[in-house]
């Protein structure tokens, strides 16, 4: 469906707004360490699929590309190889690859997200506005009955907030518990509803799939058992017995469960009867899950255990929005919508396919009629989101 959203006239806008992005902020886009053993891959508007297995030596090299073709989406790889634009891809002789994380917004179950979500039919591309309490389901065109549509969110600010909060604790657990330091840990604004944390540090680069996915595992909770907090399960059905670590309960997860169920130490008694009140080791553990699933962090497991992935390139600009991939140095301060806002003011003439309301550049949009001028950064966003096409 994305393909359909650009039409011939929305294309040309967009593309000429990325085009001259690229050209007057090329200082934006960040050059990856090691650039030449990177795989890079882009892809067009209105084109579907993505062109791989490309080099550049240079980055002027890479600019020079980027003012020509103005991709949709342009992406690089996290391995390093020694012949990156080989095929197949074992043929590529990989040497490792970058650390990173992915926190998608969409992922986190905001309950907001239907109160800024507009649905866009998949035949003939009418928009609705966001509809309270109704089952997409049961969806029916108001144009064309046709019973398919795309979902289209706009970001709010408390979705931003949910995705800066996964954030946060995962640069917690890599300081506190992996042991990295703050020099080590860069987060990005994903350019639309999320955020990627690379990681660069030597020690984590030759790191396989399946250690990977361990390191998913400990972030995430996924798997904590009731032994590490010193709780033994007995040969007799649902009995058990406690004897606290000797090590403590000071580190990690441990420290962790220890405060959200206020134990220590000299605890035993007490965490007995909370696992009684719970009702029994098989009921607690159940329960221990939950709080370890609400106390992880949520990161998409597929995007960090891939040695093989393309990943964004920090600097350049989002299809789904018009935003860039931009580092953010204070996520308590850092504001997408204007941080990564970066395309030009320019006066663009649109046909809004729904009423709708956004707030970009500390500017509020709040467009009722189907006609409507917007400056190139809103316009192009709209389009990109499929809400609105070019005059």
């Amino acid at each position: 469906m994305r393909e359909n959203l650009f039409a011939a006239k929305n294309i040309s806008v967009i593309k000429k707004a990325f085009r001259e992005y690229y050209f007057n902020q090329s200082k934006a886009i960040e050059e990856p360490l090691k650039m030449e053993q990177r795989e890079f891959g882009f892809a067009h508007f209105g084109q579907a699929g993505m062109l791989r297995h490309l080099s550049f030596k240079s980055m002027k090299e890479l600019d020079a590309m980027l003012v020509r073709e103005a991709p949709s989406d342009v992406y690089c790889s996290n391995a390093y190889y020694r012949i990156p634009t080989q095929q197949p891809m074992q043929e590529k002789q990989w040497l490792g690859a970058d650390l990173i994380f992915d926190i998608d917004g969409k992922d986190l179950g905001m309950p907001c997200v239907p109160s800024h979500s507009y649905s866009v039919c998949i035949n003939c591309g009418y928009g609705s506005p966001p509809e309270k309490h109704k089952e997409r389901s049961s969806y029916s065109c108001p144009s064309c009955g046709c019973k398919k549509a795309d979902y289209v969110s706009i970001p709010c600010s408390k979705c931003i907030d949910g995705s800066k909060k996964e954030a946060r604790r995962l640069v917690d657990f890599l300081l506190g518990d992996i042991g990295l330091e703050h020099s080590a840990i860069h987060v990005y604004f994903s350019g639309n509803n999320g955020f990627h944390v690379h990681i660069n540090d030597d020690a984590f680069i030759s790191l396989d799939p399946q250690a990977r996915s361990d390191l998913v595992g400990y972030l995430s909770g996924t798997g904590l058992m009731l032994e590490s907090i010193g709780l033994r399960k007995t040969n007799t059905e649902d009995l058990f017995s406690i004897k606290l670590p000797k090590s403590g309960l000071a580190f990690g997860w441990r420290r962790r469960i220890a405060e959200r169920l206020k134990i220590d130490m000299a605890s035993a008694i007490k965490l007995k009867n909370i696992v009684n009140q719970n009702g029994g080791y098989n009921a607690f553990k159940v329960e221990l899950d939950r709080l370890a699933r609400d106390m992880g962090v949520r990161i998409d497991p597929q995007v960090t255990t891939d040695v093989h992935r393309v990943f964004r390139m920090p600097g350049t600009l989002n299809s789904k929005s018009g935003l860039s991939k931009t580092k953010s140095s204070d996520l308590n301060s850092f504001d997408p919508f204007v941080d990564a806002c970066l395309l030009g003011d320019g006066k663009v003439s649109v046909k809004v396919k729904t009423p709708v309301k956004l707030k970009l550049k500390r500017n509020s949009f709040n467009v009722s009629k189907e006609s409507a001028e917007m400056p190139t950064y809103a316009a192009v966003y709209l389009m990109c989101k499929g809400l609105a096409e070019a005059n």
